[in-house]
């Protein structure tokens, strides 16, 4: 009895770690629907993120309280060869946008993507969203992947209400403050976390002629706005936080001499050229380095700039507009500048930097450390890779199994407790 015992509240403890790692690989693999405000007025912009590079179709539902207008729709890459729709209908007295997508490559090539932007009739709040019941993917060969109830972030901001300005800078906030910078006027506005910049900055900052220096603190922008500045009419502020990135095929592609990657919140044209001014590491210093723009819908890396890096490790970055960027030490776009000795053939062109899928990329080796034995819950590769109709397992199956499980061995371990009591059975 003692070793029935003993086996099966091991059983019960397998169980439960088996229902963990099942859960927890759910999670990490759940796509995300992201509904980002523009600073355009009553614009959003869709992106999806954790999404595989596997995928070239996908079919998802957004609802939205009560009634709404059809909207506005911006396809980020409009090319003709892409089917693209987002149709609006009326469901319960909710309005429900199909988003449908099927393209001939994989819609994100990094995982993360930028699909539309969306303009509604009226200003909506995060809470009027919500995500249909499930979101259906499909890879090259047309296998089916189906996530049930997917994650939706919502970013807003109630930007014309006169109560809600605390975080957003208006000229009235930091006019009052210009300094002389290298014999210019200029006026330096800190920036804190959360903060975006009125459009009004700008276009009075212009009239000034001034130098605009934005402080985030570790990093900062430098506008010469005595230039001029391009301001759409729709556009209400615009959001200049910049988050650093690490996608392995970035990486890959610049053969890992990238020093940074970067993705800036605004990712559209911006008011006017700028300098990003962002760390990187005072071992760097006077180094020459080489910035590229992630054009994700050509998949490649357009060269941008050679820059060299400051005393203080400082990498001065020129911008017109945001996005994805590297900042690399090595020169992949030059072509040759001398013809190799012997050689009767001109310099060839150097081919375009070309990014692939993020999935199809492997990631650095890493130093080797002792094996461990495999744990007696792991489950055979081959239970990982595919379902019974040859396509990938769909992300509830794990979950599942794991609380099968955990009820057989409870079930288990209920019952001995109960037998051990009574005395008419001997084992």
């Amino acid at each position: 009895m003692k070793q029935i015992s003993k086996t099966l509240r091991l059983l019960l403890a397998v169980s439960i770690a088996a229902c963990c790692t099942a859960v927890t690989a759910f999670a990490a693999q759940q796509p995300c629907i992201v509904l980002k405000a523009s600073g355009a007025r009553n614009q959003y912009t869709l992106r999806l993120d954790t999404f595989s590079s596997d995928f070239e179709s996908v079919q998802f539902d957004i609802v939205i309280d009560g009634q709404v207008e059809v909207p506005r729709v911006e396809w980020r890459d409009d090319s003709p060869a892409h089917y693209q729709e987002i149709t609006t209908a009326t469901r319960g007295g909710d309005t429900v946008l199909t988003v449908s997508i099927d393209r001939l490559r994989p819609i994100a090539n990094s995982n993360s993507v930028e699909l539309a932007d969306i303009t509604f009739s009226k200003n909506l709040s995060a809470s009027a969203f919500s995500a249909g019941e499930e979101m259906v993917a499909l890879d090259k060969n047309q296998d089916k992947t189906v996530y049930h109830d997917p994650a939706i972030s919502v970013r807003s901001r109630t930007y014309e209400s006169s109560d809600d300005s605390s975080d957003t800078l208006r000229w009235g906030d930091v006019s009052g403050s210009t300094t002389q910078i290298g014999g210019r006027k200029a006026l330096t506005v800190r920036v804190r976390s959360g903060e975006v910049v009125s459009q009004d900055i700008f276009r009075q900052a212009a009239e000034d002629g001034l130098l605009l220096v934005l402080d985030y603190g570790d990093y900062r922008w430098t506008f010469d706005t005595a230039k001029g500045v391009s301001i759409p009419d729709s556009q209400l502020y615009y959001d200049f936080a910049v988050d650093q990135i690490n996608y392995r095929n970035l990486s890959a592609v610049v053969a890992e001499t990238d020093l940074v990657q970067l993705e800036t919140a605004h990712s559209g044209a911006l008011p006017c050229e700028g300098v990003l001014s962002w760390p990187v590491g005072t071992e760097q210093a006077g180094a020459t380095a080489y910035l590229s723009f992630y054009n994700e819908n050509l998949t490649r890396l357009d060269y941008r700039a050679t820059l060299q890096v400051t005393g203080d490790g400082m990498a001065e970055l020129p911008l017109s507009r945001g996005g994805k960027y590297v900042v690399s030490s090595r020169n992949f776009w030059s072509q040759p500048d001398t013809i190799p000795t012997g050689s009767t053939q001109p310099p060839q062109e150097v081919p375009e930097v070309t990014v692939p899928p993020e999935d199809q990329v492997t990631a650095p080796a890493e130093p080797l450390e002792p094996e461990e034995p495999e744990p007696a819950s792991s489950l055979p590769p081959e239970a990982l890779e595919s379902d019974g109709e040859g396509g990938k397992m769909p992300g509830w199956v794990l979950p599942l199994v794991g609380a099968l499980v955990l009820l057989v061995g409870g079930g288990a371990l209920a019952y001995q407790l109960w037998s051990g009591k009574n005395n008419d059975i001997q084992i």
